[in-house]
């Protein structure tokens, strides 16, 4: 490792993470006059953003609600029909135009890399300084109240930066595989600066389950899904239920539903599945079996209502794998009963976040310490932090890209 550099400049600003809402911070800094550094650990502007919403890059939603973010109700001082207009007419101006999916918005190219490139080149136009390949270290304060950044490069070894503001956009563990934070870095660095922070935890992500499921692997269907807290948290005030489509993999359940139910899971919990939505009550259901041939097999009753890996499932757990070939006449009402009810109030039993797969992380600095505003630290207003630093988190959807970017504008343009 080559010996130390001392950088002699002092910089107005530093953006920490060159992700989606440091470059819009970092553009913004710059557009003010003030003199703007932009440190990023990748080789590269917004590896996260070119993978969003499957390289579409979902941006934004047009539905905004209360329970579009988990948590205290920060993120919804944040984002609100006001700043999601601003955002909108911001985008434009970079030249990317949404264009809405049922209630999704993407760029209207429905490319993540358009998005990238646009906000790299605002940042640079604006004059920007971005040093990539620079890991952040620690930091310290100087006696005149900015920041003496320490951070290490492949290129110029131990390197340090002065600054009079600093911005923390560093991002969240979430999406290792895509350059993500190292948690015990941000954790450093959150100390270093006496910031008071939730620890990280997956976010958006599959589950695992207890119960073995893997020769459903593969199949999907629509499902309401409840999640069963423990008793001890009761009192967690986030909706329990879930509808969308549902994933069956080798090692439990996945699909937007379980990703946006994910959040709240915190140890072993149970979830209810209900693989029949569409009908209210199981009397129903046994009606329109039975107006059926009961000559028919008991699995061709049920084929046309349930994928046929798990009408399978449910009957060899019933009745054996022989009996369900039987005429549907030889099962009385209560047997079938028995049956649709399992099917509608399918019990299993959680057991972890599948981790490395996650969309978000929970965790990060406490929002209670930040202005909606400005996203400064109150008792500290040279120090701002945004985006998924923040311990707020979103559903499916665009909204966590959606407040980073905001609470990024909003930091730049005022701190």
């Amino acid at each position: 490792m080559k010996s130390k550099i001392s950088i002699e400049k002092v910089y107005d600003a530093c953006v920490i993470g060159a992700g989606a809402s440091g470059l819009v911070c970092a553009s913004e800094l710059a557009k003010r006059g003030y003199t703007t550094l932009l440190l990023e650990q990748n080789k590269k502007s917004g590896r996260k953003l070119y993978a969003t919403g499957n390289g579409r890059c979902n941006i934004a939603n047009a539905v905004l609600s209360a329970s579009s973010y988990y948590g205290d109700g920060f993120a919804s001082r944040v984002v609100n029909s006001g700043s999601a207009a601003m955002l909108k007419r911001y985008l434009e101006q970079l030249g990317i135009p949404l264009t809405d999916k049922d209630g999704y918005l993407y760029p209207q190219s429905l490319q993540a890399s358009s998005v990238v490139w646009a906000l790299k080149d605002a940042a640079v136009l604006a004059g920007v300084r971005i040093k990539y390949e620079n890991e952040l270290e620690s930091v310290e304060r100087t006696a005149e109240g900015g920041f003496r950044l320490h951070a290490v490069s492949p290129k110029d070894g131990n390197v340090e930066y002065v600054c009079n503001r600093l911005v923390l956009s560093a991002g969240s563990p979430a999406g290792d595989s895509l350059g993500a934070a190292k948690e015990d870095k941000l954790c450093s660095i959150l100390d270093d600066l006496g910031l008071p922070y939730m620890p990280f935890e997956p976010a958006l992500c599959p589950l695992t389950v207890k119960e073995d499921v893997s020769e459903l692997a593969g199949v999907r269907t629509r499902a309401v899904l409840r999640l069963g807290l423990s008793i001890d948290r009761r009192d967690f005030n986030e909706d329990l239920t879930e509808s969308g489509e549902l994933q069956l993999t080798d090692y439990g359940i996945s699909g937007i539903a379980v990703f946006n139910l994910s959040t709240m899971v915190q140890g072993n919990e149970s979830i209810s599945i209900d693989l029949l939505p569409e009908w209210d009550k199981n009397e129903d259901v046994l009606r329109f079996i039975r107006q059926q041939d009961q000559k028919r097999s008991l699995f061709g009753t049920f084929n046309g209502l349930l994928h046929e890996k798990l009408c399978a499932f449910f009957m060899k757990e019933h009745f054996g794998n022989d009996r369900i070939k039987k005429p549907a006449a030889e099962f009385d009402d209560e047997e079938l009963l028995s049956l649709i009810g399992n099917i509608k109030d399918w019990r299993l039993s959680i057991t972890g976040k599948k981790k490395g797969s996650e969309q978000a992380s929970r965790g990060g600095v406490k929002t209670h310490i930040l202005s909606p505003d400005t996203m400064q630290v109150r008792r500290e207003p040279r120090i701002a932090v945004t985006g998924e630093l923040c311990n707020v988190t979103g559903r499916c959807g665009g909204y966590n890209l959606m407040f980073a970017l905001i609470s990024g504008l909003r930091a730049g343009q005022r701190i």
